[in-house]
């Protein structure tokens, strides 16, 4: 029972976290604040997490984590590089809708997906494990004859800044059409001005 009580704990943490992060900002959130969301006393948030960027690490690796595998379960069964690139951007605009806390977190917490490759560690790596994947399925991709002949990372850019820009106009839009309609949008965007011959 310990571990479980720990993991809960854990949890409780993130999640008011996440909140406050997207409230306030990393910068403007204190820990108290997290603390008092998630139900907790100041010294047992310590007991867990040594600072507030150990929590914001934590956080990012764990949405992480679940982003890829949310990923990796879409694209498995296609052939297609090019079909499994369109697969990454829809599922990140549904990982995205599905929590929106973490989505306020990269639209108006000081987070831009363009430069997280300066970020903090946890972050930076996030950024270049995504890249990565995309930039390997591009590459992939353009050997393939499916998409015009771009360098990979310039793909990769291209989806995430797309992404960034869809969903900022979205949550601007007071989430004014259905999450997956967004999706529609993008993929279809993104096969306009990435297709060989296009």
């Amino acid at each position: 029972m310990p571990g479980a009580r720990r993991d809960l704990y854990r949890q409780q943490i993130l999640a008011a976290a996440e909140l406050e992060f997207a409230r306030s900002g990393f910068d403007q959130t204190k820990v108290n604040a997290i603390a008092e969301t998630a139900g907790v006393a100041l010294g047992t948030l310590y007991k867990y997490f040594p600072s507030k960027a150990a929590i914001w690490d934590a956080l990012n690796s764990q949405r992480m984590d679940e982003f890829r595998s949310a990923v990796m379960t879409l694209i498995e069964p296609l052939e297609s590089p090019f079909e499994k690139l369109l697969a990454s951007a829809r599922a990140e605009v549904m990982f995205l809708a599905n929590h929106p806390n973490f989505l306020e977190l990269h639209l108006t917490g000081g987070l831009s997906w363009g430069t997280a490759v300066r970020g903090e560690h946890a972050r930076r790596h996030a950024w270049q494990s995504g890249m990565h994947l995309l930039g390997n399925l591009a590459d992939e991709a353009r050997r393939r004859g499916e998409i015009r002949d771009l360098r990979p990372s310039i793909v990769a850019s291209m989806i995430i800044s797309t992404l960034q820009i869809w969903m900022t106009e979205w949550v601007n839009s007071n989430r004014d059409r259905r999450a997956d309609a967004v999706a529609d949008e993008v993929v279809e965007h993104l096969r306009i001005c990435l297709a060989a011959g296009g």
